[in-house]
């Protein structure tokens, strides 16, 4: 822009302004004026301009600063320098002065230099900070305001009076109370406390000066907090009285802090003094107290009640004594001395638990010994290891020595009498005595020769008398076994085997060959051999003892499977008898297994029964069939596969699968059967033990808290022998595992899912678990569903979602199926209902039944609500859509003294297949489930986190996975019952009013019909076939016959006449019409070759609508109809002019009932 211009006029320039001049940034100005002519003749000339300089600027504070000064200072003390500059360029107009313009009283301020002091003496806890406003001005006046003033500029300052310690700490109160547990943890903050001091600059600082024994407590110096710093003790010290000090440096102040230490329950019982050893007769019921114990609670003056109760530690003792609650231990039933149920001495663990026996209490043990004397309650018994063996055809002679026991002390005891039984059949008395050497020393003796295929052995009754002050006599009985000697030559015999190969057989013996020989001690004289080499490359023998083992072949091991006949010959020698050779067959039939069909296998144990009697009675194909009929299914779909005796001898296990397609899930199996138990034991003829067999049933025989069992399958085969049938199973047996873990994960996915990674990408349509499950399951009041079973854990949590519209109805029960008086005893369950539109939860594990109702949400509403159920062994909690306060959550102590839930049945999901009240009744359970079935959806059931597949039960009745076919209640849909039912009243006038329509028109169409074209009965199937010849359209010409040149008859004029009673020739009839279209000339492709019986138009059988129809009333004799059999006696009735019926005589079998 420019600051100058030069404007011509006429012969004269003029120099203007073109800007504004600032002297503080230009003085002066050199200007070079120029001037041409035409003919471009110039001349120049230099103006020299100068500024003269005018007070236009304001005075500004540089370096905005806060001042301070310390409290109580005296006046005239500096605060704080103010500077301000001018920027006017002459001194004339840019020296500054400075003015207060507030707060004069209190501070003053040098004109020239800015410094700013005090007049006053300042207080800082009276106010402790100022703004003042100071004012610099310039020395002319001002060319901006033109009032004759100079300029001015304000700002502001903030001045802070500085603290210094002047004031003294001040505690908050002078004496603190405060309280802590005496079993507080070290550094536990008991309370804290505060001082206030005025001063900000002072730090005030905390200790205990004085009440502090032993450094009990500590207290922080910066915080004030007192803390626990060494372990407190009520029963020593009950309170403490600190002194404590507050000090910022220079003053300081005091206060008593009085901490109570509350008295928790820390200490256990002790007991005093007492005599632990009593000393009673043992078989004897003592009035009174036994031992008497007393103990008392550290915790308490022992001039108060002290809150004992007394418990005797083994349950099994509970039987035999009682404690009360004064220490008193008393017999309920008289104690043995005696073996084997019974102990010389007793010992008895009392424990004593204060405050009640409360949840919280505490409890100290003691121990008690009763000691019994003897008393002569037992009678002696042969105390010899096993039977004895007497060879057959030996001499008379001395069979063994005669030892025995008794369980009373030795005074009770020997020296012992023994001798026969005068009341022992015959057969023993002359066959044995007993004899005595004079010392007391008795033997028993054979006194004739014996004969091992007349009576293989015999059981001699011995009495023995003891020699106590009153002698007791029993009675043991001697087995005798008469040992074998080949005397009885050998004939030929067969025997079948019975193989189940699950992943191969090699090597594995599966049976021995039979041959029928009164002797079975003779084994070593028998040589065995092949007689025919077939299948010889599959099967080897050996030859000492003719066991046949399965021949170790890769190509077909694993796939060996049929019926294989062999063939052996059999060598036997013996003293008494020369060389000779019998045949034996043995049948062997292979059936190979999948294992799929072991992981689903349901089971049974039995006892009363041996392996080798359930194979040698065909117990096992009476448990086959009875699966098959009880399932409806074939015999060969059905496997039993495993038969063996338990490790303890006691029981038999059976395993069995059964499939339709697929196999069926162990829960289907296991369930049915044991609704039928009663009629499996009277079939098989042993005591069945348990159904599903479960080693965690019976409390804390397996594991002492959580059991999971698994099953093992090894694979060496399982093999019972008997004579003429050996069976070789699967060995798969239960084991268990001391935890509750889920087993890991499956790699697959449910219900057409695709896994994806590690995931399950499910189909869409319905809700799905993490593998693809389907979460819900529907029921309409008369369904239910089996799942699998829950397993035992120490801990078990439940949570599912229903919705139902309906006030009562069972959601799920698990526990036992039925009860035939097993010895096991275990009535465990648990059932969830809806009762009066609330949750009702009951649990019993087995020595009680604990019953939780929430009645604070209606779960009957319509709507979706959770459940969660958890359960321990203190514990039962019920809990409905994730409500914890008291009045929507229910708890409850498990009744009894068992601690765990088992069960080993499936989960019933949506209704039982049982009356659970009969059950309940046999069972003798306090409190009985409901057995109406639900109505409504239930989705999202899990246990411990495992999702089950609701989607696919093991078994169900009128269950619908996916709640696709619920009955839907009014009340889901939020419609009042008045108006459903008058809307469906209305819905059905309306389809009568359609249907009398509908029949209105068609008797109208009947009127105008032509009665020549028959056509009530073609029906459109859309069923595609016949060629090329479907393009038709389903145009019924195709069923005529093409080329008919007869007269069309009717069917009764082919049957030609005869008289009434004359059989027809039906078959002849009917051959005739397959013969004629067999013959006809068709100009169709063979493809389309169609004869569909259907009566109507072009049908040269006629149409029965004929019956009803035609112009000659001769022609409506029909009564030949009732001789064509039963199967035409409902048209013999319609047509004919008598009926048909037997009753009234007018019908007559004639023959079979067949038409050929």
């Amino acid at each position: 822009m420019n600051t100058f211009l030069l404007e011509s006029e006429n012969d004269m320039a003029y120099l203007k302004l073109g800007g504004q001049l600032d002297y503080e940034r230009v003085t002066d100005y050199i200007i070079t004026i120029r001037v041409q002519n035409k003919y471009n003749l110039a001349a120049e000339t230099v103006v020299n301009v100068a500024i003269k300089d005018v007070n236009d600027n304001i005075p500004i504070f540089k370096d905005v600063a806060a001042g301070t000064v310390l409290e109580h200072e005296p006046p005239g003390a500096p605060v704080m320098q103010v500077r301000a500059f001018d920027a006017d360029g002459t001194y004339e107009f840019n020296q500054v002065k400075y003015e207060l313009n507030d707060h004069r009283e209190l501070f003053e301020i040098d004109e020239y230099t800015g410094n700013i002091t005090t007049k006053i003496t300042f207080d800082r806890e009276e106010k402790d900070s100022y703004v003042i406003k100071v004012i610099a001005m310039d020395n002319a006046e001002s060319a901006l305001l033109l009032n004759g003033q100079p300029n001015r500029g304000q700002q502001s300052f903030h001045i802070i009076i500085g603290d210094t310690n002047d004031n003294p700490p001040k505690f908050t109160q002078k004496n603190y109370q405060a309280e802590a547990l005496e079993n507080a943890n070290l550094n536990a903050l008991v309370t804290e406390i505060r001082a206030v001091d005025n001063d900000t600059a002072s730090e005030v600082y905390y200790s205990i000066v004085d009440g502090n024994p032993n450094e009990q407590f500590k207290m922080e110096p910066n915080t004030g907090k007192i803390r626990v710093n060494k372990n407190l003790d009520y029963e020593t010290t009950t309170s403490y009285n600190l002194r404590v000090r507050a000090f910022d440096g220079i003053y300081e102040d005091f206060a008593d802090v009085i901490i109570k230490i509350e008295n928790v329950n820390d200490e256990r019982p002790r007991f005093l003094d007492f005599n632990r050893n009593a000393t009673i007769p043992e078989e004897e019921l003592r009035e009174g107290c036994i031992v008497k114990v007393e103990a008392y609670d550290p915790d308490l003056p022992r001039d108060v009640d002290q809150h004992i109760k007394y418990y005797i530690v083994k349950p099994e003792l509970e039987e035999f004594m009682r404690i009360d609650d004064t220490g008193c231990l008393t017999l309920i039933k008289p104690l043995d001395r005696d073996p084997p149920n019974g102990y010389e001495k007793w010992q008895i663990y009392i424990n004593a638990k204060d405050e009640d026996g409360g949840p919280n209490s505490l409890h100290a043990p003691t121990e008690i010994t009763i000691i019994l004397t003897d008393i002569n309650d037992n009678a002696p018994y042969l105390d010899m290891p096993g039977p004895v063996v007497w060879p057959e055809n030996k001499d008379p002679g001395v069979i063994t020595k005669l030892h025995a026991n008794d369980n009373d002390g030795d005074n009770n005891g020997p020296p012992f009498h023994f001798e026969l039984d005068n009341f022992a059949p015959d057969v023993i008395q002359k066959g044995f005595r007993i004899t005595d050497d004079g010392n007391s020393n008795y033997q028993i003796e054979a006194i004739r020769r014996f004969d091992r295929e007349q009576q293989k052995t015999y059981f001699v009754p011995i009495v023995i008398s003891d020699n106590g002050i009153r002698p007791m006599t029993g009675t043991s009985t001697l087995t005798v076994v008469i040992g074998d000697e080949n005397d009885n030559e050998m004939k030929p015999g067969h025997s079948e085997i019975f193989v189940y190969n699950y992943k191969g057989l090699s090597s594995s013996v599966i049976g021995r060959v039979f041959v029928e020989d009164e002797d079975d001690w003779d084994l070593p004289d028998k040589t065995f051999g092949w007689k025919s080499s077939e299948h010889r490359d599959k099967f080897q023998l050996d030859e000492a003892t003719g066991d046949i083992s399965v021949m170790y072949n890769p190509i077909y091991e694993d796939v060996l499977e049929g019926t294989f006949d062999l063939e052996f010959s059999v060598w036997e020698e013996s003293r008494l008898f020369e060389r000779h050779t019998v045949d034996a067959s043995v049948r062997v039939v292979i059936k190979k297994i999948p294992e799929i069909a072991i992981d689903r296998s349901g089971s049974i144990r039995l006892a009363n029964i041996t392996a080798e009697e359930f194979i040698a009675l065909s117990k096992r194909e009476e448990l086959q069939k009875y699966i098959g009929k009880l399932f409806n299914i074939s015999t060969d779909n059905v496997d039993v596969f495993t038969a063996f005796t338990t490790k303890t001898g006691e029981f038999l296990d059976v395993r069995f699968s059964a499939h339709g397609s697929p196999y069926y899930m162990p829960e289907k199996i296991n369930g049915k059967l044991a609704e039928h138990q009663s009629e499996l034991e009277d079939l098989i003829g042993g005591k069945v033990y348990m159904v599903n067999i479960d080693e965690c049933l019976i409390e804390k025989a397996s594991c002492e808290s959580s059991c999971m069992n698994v099953l093992i399958k090894h694979e060496r085969p399982q093999t019972v022998r008997t004579n003429r049938t050996s069976f070789v199973g699967v060995h798969a047996e239960i084991q268990t595992e001391c935890s509750c873990s889920s087993p890991p994960a499956e790699n697959i996915c449910y219900n057409g899912g695709t896994m994806v990674g590690k995931t399950c990408n499910c189909p869409e349509g319905y809700n799905s678990g993490p593998r693809c499950e389907v979460i819900d399951v529907g029921f309409s009041g008369d369904g239910y569903a089996w799942y699998q079973p829950l397993t035992l854990c120490e801990s078990g949590r439940i949570n599912l979602q229903l919705e139902t519209g309906t006030d009562n109805g069972l959601v799920f029960y698990v526990g036992p199926l039925s009860y035939s008086g097993s010895p096991l005893k275990v009535k465990d369950f648990m059932s969830l209902e809806v009762s009066n539109g609330f949750a009702k939860l009951l649990v019993d594990y087995g020595t009680g039944t604990s019953l939780l109702e929430q009645k604070e949400v209606n779960i009957g509403d319509g709507r979706k609500h959770d459940v969660e159920i958890k359960w321990n062994s203190k514990n039962i909690e019920l809990i409905v859509d994730s409500c914890t306060m008291r009045t929507c959550m229910s708890l409850a102590a498990p009744v009894g003294t068992h601690e765990f839930l088992n069960v080993n049945g499936p989960v019933q999901v949506g209704g039982t297949s049982k009356n659970l009240g009969a059950l309940g009744s046999q069972l003798g359970w306090t409190y009985v489930p409901t057995s109406k079935g639900f109505v409504g959806c239930i989705s999202n059931f899990t246990f411990n986190d495992h999702v089950y597949n609701l989607g696919e039960p093991s078994y169900s009745v009128s269950a619908s996975p996916g709640c696709s076919r619920i009955l839907t209640q009014a009340v889901t849909f939020g419609i009042d019952t008045n108006f459903l039912v008058a809307l469906l009243v209305c819905i059905a006038v309306l389809l009568i009013l359609i249907l009398a329509v509908v029949v209105h028109k068609r008797k109208s169409d009947d009127m105008y019909k032509d009665h020549d074209d028959i056509r009530e009965n073609i029906i459109n199937y859309e069923d595609e076939g016949g060629g090329e010849g479907d393009m038709t359209g389903y145009d019924l010409n195709v069923l005529r016959l093409q080329h008919y040149d007869g007269d069309f008859k009717k069917p009764h004029d082919l049957l030609g006449s005869r008289p009434h009673d004359e059989v027809p020739d039906i078959c002849g009839f009917l051959d005739g019409k397959k013969r004629q279209v067999d013959e006809e000339n068709t100009d169709e492709p063979v493809d389309n070759l169609r004869h569909y019986a259907y009566e109507g138009d072009g049908n040269s059988t006629g149409s029965l609508s004929s019956l009803a129809s035609g112009t000659d009333d001769g022609d409506l004799n029909f009564e030949y109809l009732s001789d064509f059999g039963p199967r035409f006696r409902k048209l013999a009735d319609m047509y004919g002019e008598h009926s048909s019926d037997e009753s009234e005589g007018n019908y007559e079998v004639p023959g079979s009932e067949s038409w050929c």
